[in-house]
């Protein structure tokens, strides 16, 4: 696909919506998020943040605030 949808366990998800959500906490600078393959080969969601020292719990619980379980990612 040439935009930012991926479909991940039949749902299609637009990355750029949980890189924003990921974006807006105070503990993130920037945020990219990908599909993934893991190793079932499955796709499933990353995402990479700065700073590293962010807790990965704390993004999660406040990712599910604002985004349906299945937008949150797994890595």
């Amino acid at each position: 696909r040439i935009d930012q949808q991926v479909k991940v366990r039949g749902y299609r998800i637009e990355l750029s919506e949980i890189e924003v959500q990921l974006a807006q906490l105070s503990e993130v600078q920037d945020a990219a998020v990908t599909a993934v393959k893991d190793k079932g080969g499955n796709t499933a969601i990353a995402a990479y943040v700065t700073p590293e020292s962010a807790d990965i719990e704390t993004l999660k619980s406040a990712l599910k605030e604002t985004l349906p379980d299945y937008m949150i990612p797994a890595f």
